[in-house]
């Protein structure tokens, strides 16, 4: 079998990056509709894509397989790697990739805060185990959600609840097709609160803290 291929583009940055992201856009978007098994606006993934700080491809035998999208935000005073999306087609999950584009994400993007939102508890999963590699506390985590955490998130998104949870933020409904259930504990105590099929989402946060910091969290 063909091995696969990664490729990085900065968008935002560099013109010739933007202009080549441009060109496979529906490359991209067939991969977003293979991963959520149903449709979404075209605009979902031109917009967040054309302009962002950083886009990772997956590719085999000169097809993308998978693709990811950060943008490196100011919130709070704080520089954010926020993780826009990350998709695999269906055939190739289940394999580890999603892990590994995680943690490139997070290597080339570096920062003190990395934050994401999403209906899928996979994805809480994942990033919830990406925070703890690399040593940031990631929120919510089943716990009162701290002061900094909460003040990011709302600098991104105002209508965020005290649980870190927004409602009805995807066009009120469900982004896929067949949203994985919960499986661990702090996912079905978090997607307890969630009505999915109305646009619910959950905005996750990584905190690279300080010493003095995490005495006082735990």
């Amino acid at each position: 079998m063909t091995s696969l291929e990664w490729s990085i583009f900065r968008p935002k940055d560099d013109p010739k990056d933007a202009q080549l992201v441009e060109r496979i856009l529906p490359e991209l978007y067939d991969v977003a509709l293979n991963a959520f098994g149903k449709w979404l606006p075209k605009e979902a993934i031109e917009e967040r894509t054309t302009k962002a700080s950083l886009v990772v491809l997956l590719s085999q035998a000169e097809r993308i397989v998978g693709y990811a999208v950060n943008d490196l935000l100011s919130l709070a005073g704080h520089d954010v790697n926020y993780f826009a999306s990350g998709f695999l087609r269906r055939e190739y999950q289940g394999r580890g990739l999603y892990a590994e584009l995680n943690r490139a994400r997070a290597a080339l993007l570096p920062t003190k805060v990395m934050m994401t939102r999403t209906q899928n508890p996979v994805v809480y999963a994942q990033f919830r185990k990406l925070c703890l590699e690399r040593g940031y506390a990631c929120e919510p985590a089943g716990e009162q959600i701290s002061p900094e955490a909460l003040t990011i998130a709302r600098t991104y998104s105002p209508a965020v609840e005290d649980s870190l949870i927004v409602r009805g933020v995807y066009w009120e409904r469900s982004l896929m097709a067949d949203t994985p259930p919960a499986k661990g504990e702090l996912e079905k105590k978090i997607w307890s609160q969630l009505n999915v099929e109305k646009g619910d989402a959950v905005i996750i946060v990584g905190i690279r803290f300080g010493r003095m910091r995490k005495k006082w969290m735990f």
